[in-house]
């Protein structure tokens, strides 16, 4: 059973692109674009943890002591 969404029609035509374009890279090309990807993806990992945190009230008192002590 496929647990993955489905891809938009503009999603699979972007992703198609972007793999063509990957097999036309050196291997070392190949390598610094999944380096930069892994990093981007980690971004937006902690970006979708701190928004939930925000949206949901967690983690609020540690801001509020973080903000007292870091003032002085």
């Amino acid at each position: 059973m496929d647990t993955h969404p489905q891809l938009s029609l503009e999603q699979e035509f972007n992703h198609r692109s972007f793999a063509d374009q990957v097999r036309r890279m050196s291997r070392e090309q190949a390598q610094e674009i999944l380096i930069k990807f892994h990093e981007d993806m980690l971004v937006r990992e902690n970006l979708y943890r701190d928004m939930l945190k925000n949206a949901w009230g967690i983690g609020q008192e540690d801001w509020l002591t973080d903000s007292l002590f870091s003032a002085g």
